[in-house]
């Protein structure tokens, strides 16, 4: 466990060694975030409020929409800037080779390198999360309404959305280790999209409720079919398959 967390951290530290990366990933996530905030709000949440009546149920469903969605996107893009240069640089500087003839097992090295990623997205997508179940509470609801939010709307939040990232950076560091890592990187520019527009059309339609167990079921469920994948996968990832990679 204690090897684990040493590579962790100085993976976190090599990853952000970059001040202009620092800098201008979050303000790009911030402005995606807000903008697809914005759209929600004017498009569903506005015309609820407005409404003779507004239905605490629909406009909780789309608060809820807004949070989730702002921690799948934050998670998403973070993956993607993280996995694929970090990986190439690695692999050329001769890091990983480092790492290999060191008593670190090979599964603790891929482990601690999928954290490294996930941690610092876990922790913005959480504080992008809160400061938008804040401001849509504070800009809309409060104090007509009251404040919304329910215990289900945080765990798929901050619990669920990271699942899914969590398992998705194990199966794309376990593919840029044993082969090219834009392979790796791939998996992340395909999932981004492709979850969060399914995500969103199930709870448009009606077919989850994101403010439900079901819908933390679902991403659970999402959540280990793709560890599942990487755990077929995971009697590839050798030092002779790491080393013929590079």
């Amino acid at each position: 466990m204690k090897d684990i967390i040493l590579v962790t951290v100085n993976s976190i530290k090599n990853n952000l060694r970059s001040k202009t990366l620092i800098i201008v990933l979050p303000l790009v996530i911030i402005m995606i975030a807000i903008g697809l905030a914005l759209f929600f709000c004017l498009l569903l949440i506005a015309p609820e409020v407005n409404s003779a009546a507004p239905d605490k149920v629909e406009l909780s469903t789309y608060l809820g929409l807004i949070t989730y969605t702002t921690a799948l996107l934050t998670l998403g893009i973070n993956q993607n800037v993280f996995v694929f240069q970090p990986m190439v640089r690695e692999k050329t500087r001769g890091n990983i080779e480092s790492l290999l003839v060191t008593p670190l097992g090979i599964k603790n090295i891929w482990m601690a390198k999928s954290l490294s990623v996930l941690l610092p997205g876990m922790i913005l997508a959480g504080f992008l999360s809160i400061a938008a179940l804040f401001l849509v509470n504070y800009i809309y609801f409060v104090p007509d309404i009251g404040f919304l939010y329910t215990h289900w709307m945080g765990l798929n939040t901050f619990i669920g959305a990271p699942l899914i990232y969590f398992a998705l950076s194990m199966l794309s560091h376990l593919i840029a280790l044993i082969g090219k890592p834009a392979s790796g990187n791939i998996i992340g520019q395909i999932s981004l999209p492709v979850i969060l527009t399914l995500m969103i059309n199930m709870i448009m339609h009606n077919f989850f409720d994101i403010n439900s167990w079901t819908f933390f079921l679902l991403n659970f469920s999402i959540a280990a079919i793709i560890t599942i994948i990487a755990i077929i996968l995971l009697p590839k990832l050798t030092k002779e398959r790491i080393v013929l990679s590079i």
